[in-house]
């Protein structure tokens, strides 16, 4: 599935034992605030909006449960998930006086919670049951638009209210949720705004079947049924796309897997490749691609890149390798073949690392076009293969091998600047002396280098 990078995987692995865990006191303080803040929203409102008609205590009950089990769909879409709650969120706006809005969507939320843990026999610390109050957030954008143009009944004359009430929601919706994944999780509004962005689509979509069965539940209260099986094809389809990203998880972890293995073969293999400089390259590489800007899934392609950008050495003799003396015309013709047997290699492997083995195979070409083995110049060689380049010759110069002594970080540096330009990218050579240059010798073991 293309569209899970490394950052929202990570989030998918965490949830199941994050629920199952008591939250941690970060946790509890952002949601005891974000609820304290909700409660305060609802009796400003109740004093700005007093009064109101409330509908039959049955059919408020009926929309309640019937969000509860709408919002048990989890519908994984896009980069985050979304539920057909929109469909009984829109007949809720009409039933009870704006003020009481969140408070209805809080409740089916907890009853929602009591839903999943039996229906899935599954551990969900009560913590993160209270928490889930916060989520009725949403239902104060609504709210206010509807207690401000005092829209009581369904009626689609009044669709620019219904508009703005839903353009209420997303904002304050997605406000609260920026602030609470941030304060809590580390969550970036950049992701944030990825994650969410497919969800308020969906929402928004949903919300005009909704305001149709708002307007029908006015004649026929029960026609608010109808919807479950709607909400029912939801939940078909929500169970296939959840085994689908199950099965991309584990798919993801296999590549991680068999990248760390074939390091590990490269290490048995030559402990210098395979160890210290294969190690250096990765850490350091991952140092400049956060520098120059990279995503997430750039800088998992860049880690295992830098992992086995040696691979293909394995078909290169140790005795070549480790030659003490100047290597013969055809050891080097022997040497020069290792980015490509290295692809070759991936390539049998298929999947994530066949795109990494085009990285491998990139990695000693040139920016003047005087590289192998295909001469790539500029542009024209990825970004990562790039990064490679310069962190695999600074880690090169600055250890120690069995023909030459470690150079000094300055005379390393020295020459990435000399060759800047020709050999290197020169947005990569800057980039890592910034990283370098910040870094004390003896804080990071990989970045420190010989006096």
């Amino acid at each position: 599935m293309s569209e899970l990078t490394p950052d929202v995987e990570e989030l998918f692995e965490e949830q199941g034992p994050r629920e199952a865990s008591a939250p941690p006191a970060r946790t509890v303080t952002v949601e005891l605030v974000a609820t304290a803040g909700l409660a305060a929203a609802v009796l400003a409102m109740a004093s700005i909006f007093p009064g109101g008609d409330l509908a039959s205590p049955l059919l408020v009950l009926t929309l309640v449960v019937l969000y509860a089990l709408a919002a048990t769909v989890h519908f994984d879409i896009g980069l985050g998930f979304t539920s057909p709650c929109q469909l009984v969120f829109v007949p809720m706006w009409f039933v009870v006086p704006p003020a009481f809005l969140p408070v209805l969507v809080a409740a089916g939320l907890l009853l929602e919670q009591m839903i999943t843990i039996v229906a899935s026999r599954r551990a969900r610390h009560p913590l993160r049951v209270v928490c889930a109050i916060p989520d009725a957030w949403h239902a104060v954008g609504p709210a206010l638009v509807l207690g401000v143009a005092g829209a009581t009944e369904p009626s689609f004359s009044d669709w620019p209210i219904y508009v703005a009430a839903f353009g209420a929601q997303v904002l304050i919706d997605f406000s609260v949720t920026t602030v609470r994944g941030w304060a809590d999780l580390g969550i970036k509004p950049d992701l944030q705004i990825r994650v969410v962005a497919w969800a308020f689509m969906v929402d928004f979509a949903l919300a005009p079947i909704g305001l149709l069965a708002a307007v029908a539940m006015t004649q026929t209260p029960v026609a608010v049924v109808c919807l479950m099986p709607l909400v029912g094809v939801f939940a078909v389809f929500a169970r296939e796309r959840d085994e689908r990203i199950r099965q991309a998880l584990q798919l993801s972890s296999a590549y991680r897997g068999t990248a760390i293995l074939l390091g590990d073969v490269l290490e048995a293999d030559d402990a210098y490749t395979g160890g210290e400089h294969t190690q250096g390259v990765v850490e350091l590489g991952l140092e400049v691609g956060k520098e120059l800007g990279l995503t997430s899934r750039e800088l998992r392609d860049l880690e295992f890149g830098s992992l086995l950008h040696d691979i293909g050495k394995l078909r290169v003799s140790n005795e070549i390798i480790n030659k003490p003396g100047k290597l013969t015309e055809a050891e080097w013709e022997i040497i020069r073949r290792h980015p490509a047997d290295g692809q070759e290699m991936l390539a049998r492997v298929g999947g994530a690392l066949e795109k990494v083995g085009e990285i491998v195979r990139a990695h000693h070409e040139r920016v003047d076009g005087g590289g192998y083995p295909d001469g790539l110049r500029g542009e024209e060689i990825p970004m990562e293969a790039r990064i490679i380049c310069v962190c695999d010759a600074y880690s090169a110069m600055t250890t120690t091998r069995s023909y030459r002594p470690a150079m000094t970080r300055s005379d390393a540096i020295a020459e990435l600047r000399r060759c800047s330009g020709e050999q290197f990218d020169p947005r990569v050579v800057d980039a890592l002396i910034r990283v370098v240059e910040r870094t004390p010798d003896t804080t990071v073991p990989h970045l420190r280098l010989a006096a």
